[in-house]
């Protein structure tokens, strides 16, 4: 699949074998350039581990922002 170098790499690293529907992400089937982090990823958990993260933002575009390839 193309989605690892195209968008998000959801076949290898970090995101491999972590989902089972292209809805664990996509939460508009209509819309594929709509997704979500936070099937996975709380809030409680993110907050946290972003705490010395200047403009850190619960934001799923935001993660995509920092984390283009799904790594710390």
């Amino acid at each position: 699949s193309q989605h690892d170098s195209l968008y998000f790499p959801i076949f290898s690293g970090r995101h491999r074998n972590e989902w089972s529907a292209c809805s664990d992400c996509h939460t508009n089937p209509g819309n594929f350039s709509e997704f979500s982090c936070f099937a996975c990823h709380s809030r409680n958990e993110m907050d946290e581990e972003h705490e010395d993260v200047g403009g850190y933002e619960y934001n799923s575009n935001a993660c995509l922002e920092c984390h283009p390839n799904g790594s710390e």
